[in-house]
């Protein structure tokens, strides 16, 4: 009987424990979803320290930024916050613009790490024409899908995607499509195509006709817009290089290509003179790498509206020399960082600058110490104009400084808010200095891109990102699989 009676509370107690799990989850299935900040339209920045970028605006210890659908709309101290806002607390962090990542071949993240220890040749071999080359539709989607969340995670607001993996019109589509899906502002440049050896161009006039489809529709206006990246004249014969340039100029876009590193198997000297000479250096041209020009050409260039996008740590280890960053400040050329290649290197910005930063002033230390004995009285330039590189100046040089690189009323809002508090980077002392050479990815907690938020406390916003992560998974093991047959 004794048993019997503990058999009946046992079972007594199993079902009001049943009840109570049951209430417990009906209740769960009640309760909405937390609001996601992504979908906020109106937020307000409080108390941060603002370093805008904006010599009319200047650094403020403790200002509050207002954001309407996309814009920002004042920056000051003391806002009022409308009705609707998403208050984000910026007590103790930095306020800046968002990164601009001036050259990066963005769906190659689909072959991260393969080329860790790939020389220049191996890449090319290896990734170029076995990965590149024969990337799907779908995996240039998904590739600029998973790099755009990628470099809005580590604070890049702004992209200039140098898809060499676009192939066709479909795969164009398939990258506007991703990049209109991903939430960073774009310049999509899309691939011109070799000049086969007789000298027939129907490819050429297939992508210009999609190119003029594109600017004129989905890249009419908005945060994606259109470039384009040709082989350029290190890379073939001059004449149809020459002629691929003169065809671009009727778009009227960003037009980049690789020129001057002493590795390109083509290599031309003077270059850029010789573009200057036939009219085909102007403001929409971007000089990738362009390590190893004669010392004038910079100044060419500069004259003529060009800009220079540099990738420091992919141009030291592959052997195009040293980052041409001091060289084209020096003639007043334009300069963008990039991070170039995903098969090899991480997406952050702020180590590419460091590094960018670093060998350019260690070239001027041993230019200095070979001329007088000793390295210079001051240093040679400062923190805050590399800063000036990763956000207003590197926009200047991709066409975008009129709607981003500031933080000014009116532009669009692309913000970044580091962690001042965290311990790698307190006590802000100098936020500047704090930001250039202190902080890391990880202090970056908060990314505005275009007024959405797209990473909040620490995590990115995307409610797509746990299935684009597993797609990624799953179609890069199947290429590796493909490239070995």
């Amino acid at each position: 009987m004794a048993t019997h009676g503990l058999d009946r509370r046992a079972l007594l107690a199993a079902t009001a424990a049943s009840a109570t799990l049951i209430a417990a989850s009906e209740t769960r299935a009640q309760t909405p979803p937390a609001p996601n900040p992504r979908d906020r339209e109106t937020i307000l920045i409080r108390g941060a320290t603002i370093v805008s970028m904006d010599p009319a605006v200047g650094t403020l210890a403790n200002g509050d930024i207002l954001i309407e659908r996309g814009v920002i709309r004042a920056i000051g101290t003391g806002l009022a916050a409308p009705a609707d806002a998403l208050v984000i607390d910026g007590a103790g962090k930095i306020a800046c613009p968002g990164f601009v990542n001036g050259h990066i071949h963005l769906p190659q993240v689909l072959q991260r790490g393969l080329s860790a220890d790939h020389s220049f040749t191996d890449y090319f071999r290896n990734i170029v024409l076995r990965y590149s080359n024969r990337m799907t539709v779908a995996d240039v989607a998904l590739g600029v899908r998973a790099g755009g969340l990628e470099q809005l995670s580590v604070g890049t607001t702004t992209i200039v995607d140098w898809n060499r993996e676009v192939v066709s019109p479909d795969h164009a589509d398939a990258a506007v499509e991703s990049h209109l899906a991903s939430g960073a502002r774009v310049v999509f440049c899309y691939t011109v195509p070799l000049r086969p050896q007789d000298g027939s161009t129907p490819n050429h006039a297939r992508m210009m006709t999609h190119a003029k489809t594109l600017k004129a529709g989905k890249l009419a206006s908005g945060r994606v817009s259109l470039g384009v990246c040709l082989p350029g004249p290190d890379f073939m014969p001059l004449e149809p290089a020459l002629a691929d340039l003169t065809m671009l100029k009727e778009l009227g876009v960003l037009t980049a290509f690789h020129c001057g590193a002493p590795i390109y198997a083509a290599r031309k000297k003077r270059t850029v003179a010789t573009l200057a000479e036939r009219g085909l250096l102007d403001g929409n041209t971007q000089l990738v790498h362009a390590n190893d020009l004669e010392a004038d050409e910079y100044k060419i260039a500069a004259d003529k509206g060009a800009s220079l996008s540099s990738t420091p740590e992919a141009e030291m280890h592959m052997g195009h020399g040293f980052a041409a960053i001091g060289k084209a400040r020096d003639a007043g050329l334009p300069v963008s960082l990039g991070t170039d290649i995903p098969s090899a290197f991480g997406g952050s910005m702020l180590e590419q600058a460091r590094l960018a930063y670093a060998a350019d002033l260690a070239l001027r230390n041993q230019a200095s110490f070979a001329a007088t004995g000793k390295p210079p009285e001051v240093k040679p330039w400062t923190a805050r104009a590399m800063l000036e590189v990763l956000t207003i100046g590197g926009a200047k040089a991709v066409g975008l400084d009129r709607v981003t690189g500031s933080l000014t009323v009116g532009k669009r809002a692309d913000i970044l808010l580091i962690d001042g508090l965290s311990a790698g980077v307190a006590p802000v002392l100098d936020p500047i200095g704090a930001i250039m050479l202190q902080a890391s990815v990880a202090d970056i907690g908060t990314v505005i891109a275009d007024g959405r938020v797209q990473k909040f406390a620490g995590k990115l916003t995307d409610p797509a990102l746990p299935q684009i992560i597993e797609q990624v998974k799953a179609r890069s093991a199947a290429m590796v699989e493909a490239a070995k047959q």
